[in-house]
């Protein structure tokens, strides 16, 4: 999962640096060599773009071929709990611990999400 999220960080990255010469460019690109926005390009044009295309092909097959097996062999229900968010789990069961889902962990996700979205502003406003 790591290398996954390393990827995806590359491209954008490079994205941020990339600079297709005719009407887009990365909010980054002024602040790095011509060198540097040539090789970021190359990379998000080319090799990245093909690698993040195949990493969510694959990816997608593997849970669609995960979730089948659940269904068809192991006899999970998993579709809806997958919708919903929520599973239910026999009492019986004691080595499942409950979720924490209250309002400090909501609050705690729209925190990072307005601090996300504000760096992405943030990143976005470079380009003037």
């Amino acid at each position: 999962m790591f290398a996954v999220l390393a990827i995806l960080a590359l491209q954008v990255a490079t994205g941020l640096m990339a600079d297709d010469e005719i009407s887009a460019s990365g909010p980054l690109t002024r602040f790095v060599s011509g060198g540097v926005v040539s090789l970021a390009t190359g990379w998000h044009k080319a090799q990245g773009k093909w690698i993040v295309i195949s990493l969510v092909i694959s990816l997608v097959s593997l849970h669609v071929l995960a979730v089948l097996f659940y269904v068809l062999v192991r006899r999970h229900r998993l579709v809806r709990p997958m919708l919903s968010g929520d599973k239910l789990i026999s009492s019986g069961n004691g080595n499942v611990a409950a979720s924490r889902n209250d309002a400090a962990s909501r609050w705690l996700a729209l925190v990072l999400f307005a601090l996300c979205a504000g760096v992405a502003y943030w990143v976005a406003s470079l380009r003037v």
